[in-house]
């Protein structure tokens, strides 16, 4: 009767570990498709649909600068998106903007749901929020042309196929150094 027992509570223990194992493994999964980029981008676009349902019910109340000041946002911080992808496949010097782009992209989100907010019903706040946004396309753009513009430099360190020659060449100069200084002296 006591191995029974004991049979049942390793069992039981199994099942529960499994069980727990399955729940975070599920956490998990949804934590990283609610944070993945792609989530993020379909909730916008369902959202500007919902702008552009606004504007075509009511267009006499619709606020149609907030409405593209919005998608110039989006627009905006997706070619950024871009631009530091591009640069970081082509090893471009990035300095801080991968560290400030999360910030950046924040900003972004919300100053474009703020002015998606105000296109379908106004409140009277249009005009900080029109300041605000352009002060910060002024931003993404700077930091655009300058990741552009690293990215057009060539690679410091260049490619694989160059260091490796070099490398070669290196050894080839080490090697000789080498046997200059263990060759025995001949004498003349």
């Amino acid at each position: 009767m006591e191995l029974l027992l004991v049979l049942v509570v390793v069992a039981l223990l199994a099942v529960a570990g499994v069980v727990a194992g399955g729940v975070v493994l599920t956490r998990r999964a949804v934590r990283a498709v609610q944070a993945s980029p792609a989530l993020r981008r379909g909730r916008e676009l369902t959202q500007y649909a919902g702008t552009a349902v606004a504007v075509v019910r009511n267009p006499a109340r619709a606020d149609r600068a907030s409405a593209a000041l919005a998608a110039r946002i989006t627009s905006a911080s997706m070619t950024l998106q871009r631009e530091v992808t591009a640069a970081r496949r082509a090893q471009a010097h990035l300095g801080d903007v991968p560290e400030v782009l999360p910030q950046l992209t924040d900003e972004g989100y919300a100053l474009a749901r703020a002015l998606r907010g105000e296109a379908a019903a106004p409140t009277g706040r249009a005009g900080a929020l029109h300041e605000a946004a352009q002060a910060h396309l002024a931003v993404v753009a700077d930091v655009t042309g300058a990741v552009r513009a690293s990215a057009a430099l060539p690679a410091a360190h260049g490619s694989a196929a160059a260091e490796a020659a070099r490398a070669a060449a290196d050894l080839r100069a080490w090697t000789d150094a080498y046997r200059e200084l263990t060759r025995p002296d001949v004498p003349s």
